[in-house]
């Protein structure tokens, strides 16, 4: 019996971790893959295609970005969101190693160094640091997105999990 209520205890708190994004309890990587996934968009400040492109659709976060950072803009395939993505954050308060950890693969790209996440919830995402003027923005993009949209940056893939 002890051991019944034990399991259904932990699954009970494995569940209120992982529960929706309305709490503040979970991790910088699961609120990335929330954020990602579409988890926030209803608190976005905007929402809609992106001109000129077929099926890219575009949520931007300004007033109350769900990651720590001044604004976040999230750009998918409105049919294959959860493997086609790419992510701006202006001025995160964390860096690309905070969210690939010991995961971290150092690649060149055709847009400069970046990071290849092998491991964990995150892996096989890169993530590029820049932006303009050395702004410090990050850029976080899968591989399905670079296909579509950045096939210049398909080489750093190759060193994946």
């Amino acid at each position: 019996m002890k051991r019944v209520l034990s399991a259904l205890l932990l699954g009970a708190g494995l569940l209120t971790a992982c529960r929706a994004p309305s709490g503040e309890t979970g991790d910088l990587t699961t609120r990335v893959l929330f954020t990602a996934n579409g988890s926030y968009d209803a608190q976005a400040d905007q929402r809609g295609k992106v001109p000129g492109t077929a099926g890219l659709r575009r949520v931007e976060w300004r007033s109350r970005p769900p990651l720590a950072a001044q604004a976040v803009t999230v750009e998918y395939d409105g049919e294959q969101r959860p493997k086609g993505w790419q992510m701006t954050v202006q001025r995160p308060e964390f860096s690309a190693a905070d969210l690939a950890g010991q995961q971290a693969q150092a690649v060149q790209t055709a847009q400069g160094a970046g990071t290849l996440v092998r491991g964990g919830p995150l892996a096989g995402v890169l993530l590029l640091t820049g932006g303009a003027a050395g702004s410090g923005d990050l850029r976080l993009l899968t591989r399905g997105y670079a296909v579509q949209h950045h096939p210049e940056l398909l080489p750093a893939f190759a060193f994946g999990p």
